[in-house]
């Protein structure tokens, strides 16, 4: 994983998972499974 390191020293990934318009139980199935790939950035905007 890459990673940038932020203005204020926090290291964050270069890449994320988004979950914009996908529905409550859906986003929490793929969430979970995002993080148990090894996603630690998880774009919910």
């Amino acid at each position: 994983m890459e990673y940038v390191i932020l203005n204020n020293g926090v290291k964050m990934p270069k890449l994320g998972y988004g979950v914009y318009q996908v529905s409550a139980d859906e986003c929490e199935r793929c969430v979970t499974d995002a993080i148990s790939v090894g996603y630690r950035l998880i774009d919910t905007a």
